[in-house]
């Protein structure tokens, strides 16, 4: 889903599909959500990180079978 090479800044609009701006900001003082790195004031995501964010709560559905 995202470039596992790149880094993203907190105002990448491919972040919004993640969660709204907002959102990180809460999650990362509740030091919850995707790992980030921290450069002075500025806040970047490394892709793998966010990627392994979601696989992580990939929910798999139950067969009905």
């Amino acid at each position: 889903m995202f470039d596992p090479d790149k880094l993203y800044t907190t105002d990448d609009p491919a972040l919004r599909m993640l969660a709204p701006a907002s959102t990180l900001a809460q999650w990362r003082y509740e030091k919850r959500g995707p790992a980030y790195m921290k450069y002075g004031k500025r806040i970047m995501y490394c892709g793998k990180d966010l990627n392994a964010f979601l696989a992580a709560h990939r929910v798999e559905p139950l067969n009905a079978a």
